[in-house]
């Protein structure tokens, strides 16, 4: 018996090394191989952590312009590995990870499958959480947490690396996916990749776009068609706690300030003439959806000048009660005060009668607000109206009328006009909504906003401004002249020119996303997902092939609509 005991002690102590070498790699980190491992042990701002997938397949997504043949490599549980015989060093730097190829490592009796991509053409943003986690921010809007910001261009060059006040998780039919979009308010304001200088940057996820261009195709195209403040962007890897998060939409937020909607910031103006935080006075009025109502705050002391700068936005009557101050039209139509956020009631008065006249205007026969005897045209601004409406009867976006719908007022002696835009929210658009009820919307051919589906959208603007032969007139000029044109590009009908600014073609979204796309769909395998109705291709190039010919379509109805 005391020999079989003593066989069994000897077979483990022979096994211990073994047992050692057999230790099993837990995570896997890679950087710049010119950056030492910091002394303190914490990682690089630049660290990027293996994706795991299975038991044994790993996957490194790395960004563009870091050099793959020179990457340092850092991992936890183990010392070494080998590849093709040759050993790692832990904190060493390689060349091991060649981009395009699947790289298999050993260490101990342990092989993994690394598949290697990385990106071209996009810049990469690293963001540190205080916490280490995004579980609890993405919980619920109203959390947020602060952290650190780290960003390259393209090329790997630095372009900024600081501590950040908070990220949020943001959207509204976007929270819901798992591929969060995020909110960053800086420190203070910075300029962001060749973009002005702001506090707050956003991070689009467009998880449900498949072709990954609805948004900046459509800001491309407003912004060669003349429509002022279109957002700026840059596409960009997004790493979050080292770990990839795919490809978005790095971009200005739509607000009022110099370099974003630069209009008088009357909200500014109304915190110097308060002593509190405006958010500390009563909310008064009615706060439910219901029309010919309002809610605004108590505040004593307004400005002299109460005629601008405001930033509103239509909004689905459900999602009305969440806003600070806003109103409802007499016709149904709710509308966010967006800036200033906390209105007093003078102010809520003043825009609430203003917008009011237009749409009195619109659903009057002759256009005419008969209170104010004001033409439509003299209450808005006709250039932006205009394109406002083809952008989303373009795109046939389904929130055209209704959501993620801004406009703005300049103080009474820039301008007495209401003006429409900034564009904004397109991920949803180009014959990919999901819903069943709205399938007709879907088709490239048909009327898209020109007419209200039911009685639920019987207070949308555009479908009233389409019954006015003026209007109209109006909108074939513009897609003539202004739009048509710069349609002709994104189909490679036309060669793009200095008037047409940043818009390409979809050959060249196409191929300055290739590489981002094979990254972002490894990590979202959301190509034909179940939870997508609608069926857009079976990977990245059908996707843009779907886009290209709703956009021919779409061109050839409105063309029989509209050309002469």
């Amino acid at each position: 018996m005391r020999r079989g005991y003593l066989l069994i002690l000897l077979l483990v102590l022979l096994a211990l090394p073994a047992a050692a070498q057999a230790r099993e790699i837990s995570r896997l980190y890679v950087w710049d191989g010119a950056v030492e491992m910091p002394a303190d042990g914490s990682l690089p701002a630049g660290a990027i952590q293996w994706y795991k997938r299975g038991d044994t397949n790993r996957y490194l997504y790395l960004p563009s312009g870091v050099d793959a043949r020179s990457l340092r490599v850092h991992f936890t549980g183990a010392d070494t590995f080998t590849v093709n015989g040759v050993t790692v060093e832990n904190n060493s730097v390689t060349d091991c990870f060649v981009p395009g190829e699947t790289v298999d490592i050993t260490n101990g009796g342990s092989t993994y499958h690394v598949i290697v991509r990385q990106s071209q053409n996009t810049a990469s943003v690293y963001i540190k959480t205080q916490s280490g986690s995004i579980e609890w921010i993405s919980e619920s809007k109203r959390n947020h947490e602060p952290g650190s910001l780290y960003v390259l261009d393209e090329t790997g060059a630095p372009a900024y690396g600081n501590d950040f006040e908070y990220i949020r998780v943001r959207g509204n039919y976007s929270f819901y996916p798992y591929k969060k979009s995020f909110h960053i308010k800086l420190n203070d304001g910075s300029p962001m990749l060749c973009m002005p200088s702001a506090k707050t940057w956003l991070l689009l996820a467009s998880y449900r776009d498949n072709a990954m261009i609805r948004n900046a195709l459509t800001f491309d195209l407003a912004s060669a068609a003349g429509m002022a403040y279109t957002p700026e962007y840059r596409f960009a890897e997004v790493y979050v706690n080292t770990t990839y998060y795919g490809t978005y939409i790095f971009c200005e937020k739509i607000q009022i300030q110099k370099n974003r909607v630069a209009v008088f910031d009357l909200e500014k103006a109304t915190e110097q003439a308060n002593e509190k935080d405006l958010s500390k006075y009563p909310r008064l009025g009615t706060n439910e959806y219901r029309r010919n109502t309002a809610k605004y705050y108590g505040v004593p002391n307004d400005p002299a000048d109460i005629t601008g700068g405001y930033l509103l936005q239509l909004e689905l009557k459900d999602r009305y009660t969440a806003a600070a101050s806003g109103f409802v039209t007499s016709h149904g139509q709710a509308v966010l005060v967006k800036s200033p956020e906390y209105a007093s009631k003078a102010q809520l008065q003043y825009i609430q009668a203003r917008v009011q006249s237009f749409e009195n205007a619109v659903w009057a026969e002759d256009g005419i607000d008969p209170d104010s005897g004001l033409h439509y045209s003299q209450i808005a601004d006709m250039s932006s109206l205009v394109g406002k409406y083809i952008v989303e009867e373009l795109t046939k976006n389904v929130d055209g009328n209704k959501s993620s719908f801004y406009l703005y007022k300049y103080p009474d002696s820039e301008s007495t006009l209401l003006y429409f835009g900034p564009v904004w929210d397109y991920d949803i658009a180009y014959g990919n909504y999901t819903a069943s009820y709205y399938k007709e919307r879907n088709l490239p051919s048909g009327t898209g906003l020109m007419t209200a589906v039911d009685d639920y959208e019987r207070f949308y603007w555009f479908p009233r401004l389409y019954a006015h032969e003026d209007f109209v007139e109006a909108v074939k000029e513009a897609w003539r002249d202004r739009f048509r044109p710069c349609l002709e590009v994104i189909l490679g009908l036309r060669e793009p020119s200095e008037d047409t600014g940043h818009l390409m073609s979809l050959e060249d979204y196409e191929a300055m996303l290739t590489a981002a796309a094979a990254m972002n769909f490894d990590r979202w395998r959301t190509f034909n997902d179940s939870k997508f109705p609608v069926r857009t291709g079976e990977d990245f190039h059908e996707n843009i092939e779907f886009m290209r010919r709703f956009l021919t379509d779409r061109m050839n109805y409105l063309d029989s609509l509209w050309l002469d």
